[in-house]
């Protein structure tokens, strides 16, 4: 079929310097250096359903650039801090200085990923935006209000009007779900997430990886001390708690690049780095995408509790194409805004390849699931509906990639508009859903 190349516009080069690994839901959004597949002859777009997650961010609250300061200024006090920790303590008071008054806020970055997914948009499916106007759906968190605004930034001369929607959480079905089923959070407190957690905290690789990181910045006494097994519950020494909230500010770090570069510590992004190397962050990345692959994504079932409460989302999406496809003028493109916690369970049950294979052990998740590919930062979903001659098809983006769905087609990555909503109203159907029903309801009696 002949192929047209997507021109990846970023609106600052450096962008591109971000495709990092190991940094798993806190991955910067890489936009892809690949080419489209032309729709069949006579074929146009002429709609948009977008769902996408909000852009890189600051931490969303007071946390590890907290905890990690503080326990670098102890040991700090007790001369216990190697050359490697004296410059991580540095590193971490310009990062908290940063993130001060800025928590749950979008970064710089964040709003270069969300006006070049928008600018990119505008450019591929020019012929969507006559001006008919968009409704632009966002949860009442700033961060996706924030990542609205710079999207639409995309847009740039689009003239249709804007209808925004915004839910109290309380009652956001549609891209806050996972807030408002009591199964789902029992499912996420219960004895299943916890024992998997506690094998990989218990593993010997994991204690290894704590050991290496402190040793790089603690003197070997205050290591030992560290990595003495702590008290209460969990039994798990001081020096990994640290190690991990150490790991979580390094990967936010790299979203807070724009800030910390107009402060005059340009390399401050990469300087945490110094703490680590592949194996601890390979490691790391590990553990944490264990949890977001249970809590979010297929799991060990890929219609369970964590996938089926997705069901409200997949049909606002069915239902605002029908609209489209029955009444031409309805609107030029829906723009949600949510949540890491909204596009992995929509991603697994739409059945979209990279992201719905369940496993049987959470050590074997990573050949299947990786957050960094299916929930970075900006992550989104788009169904493109196509109208021509013999009806319409829809072509499905997960993170601006073609995706492979679990529906039979003989033109990919296009696909009769018939064949999908059939085969979604079913999935909806086998988790208890439809698409005209109470969500709320729906949402609560699930088991």
């Amino acid at each position: 079929m002949h192929k047209i190349t997507c021109l990846l516009i970023c609106l600052l080069a450096q962008t591109a310097l971000f495709a990092q690994t190991f940094l798993g839901t806190k991955t910067p959004y890489t936009p892809p250096h690949t080419s489209y597949t032309s729709p069949p002859a006579g074929y146009q777009p002429v709609f948009i359903n977008y769902v996408g997650r909000h852009g890189a961010r600051f931490l969303t609250k007071a946390g590890a650039d907290q905890k990690v300061l503080e326990t670098l200024q102890t040991a700090g006090k007790s001369n216990a801090l190697t050359a490697t920790g004296k410059k991580i303590e540095e590193i971490a008071q310009r990062l908290q200085a940063a993130g001060k008054g800025n928590y749950e806020n979008i970064t710089l970055l964040g709003q270069e990923e969300q006006e070049a997914i928008g600018e990119r948009m505008r450019y591929m499916y020019p012929g969507v935006f006559p001006g008919r106007g968009v409704r632009v759906v966002t949860t009442w968190k700033v961060r996706t209000q924030q990542s609205a605004e710079a999207f639409l930034k995309g847009l740039a001369d689009y003239k249709g009007a804007r209808r925004n929607e915004r839910a109290p959480d309380s009652t956001d079905t549609m891209l806050r779900f996972y807030d408002l089923s009591p199964a789902y959070s029992h499912y996420k407190k219960g004895g299943l997430i916890k024992r998997c957690m506690d094998s990989l905290d218990r593993d010997s690789r994991t204690l290894a990886t704590a050991r290496r990181i402190c040793g790089r910045i603690f003197t070997s006494n205050y290591v030992k001390e560290l990595m003495r097994t702590g008290p209460g519950n969990t039994g798990l020494p001081s020096g990994l708690t640290f190690a991990d909230d150490l790991y979580d500010l390094y990967s936010i770090a790299w979203s807070m690049s724009g800030e910390v570069r107009n402060a005059g510590h340009p390399e401050d992004s990469q300087g945490l780095g110094i703490a680590f190397d592949q194996e601890d962050l390979e490691w790391m990345e590990f553990r944490n995408g264990a949890a977001d692959f249970l809590e979010k994504g297929p799991g060990f079932d890929s219609v369970g509790i964590q996938v089926k409460v997705a069901a409200p989302l997949l049909a606002d999406l069915i239902n605002s194409c029908d609209s489209a496809v029955r009444h031409r003028d309805a609107c030029d493109a829906v723009l949600r805004f949510t949540h890491a916690e909204a596009i992995a369970p929509l991603a697994a049950l739409m059945g979209i390849q990279e992201a719905s294979a369940p496993v049987t052990s959470i050590y074997d998740y990573h050949k299947h699931w990786n957050a960094g590919n299916v929930i970075p930062l900006s992550a989104n979903i788009q169904w493109v509906l196509y109208a021509g001659t013999g009806g319409h098809l829809v072509k499905v983006l997960l993170n601006e990639r073609e995706a492979v769905l679990p529906v039979a087609t003989t033109q990919w990555p296009y696909y009769r508009w018939e064949d999908i909503r059939t085969y979604y109203v079913r999935k909806l159907g086998t988790v208890g859903a439809g698409l005209q029903q109470d969500m709320m309801g729906y949402l609560r009696g699930l088991e």
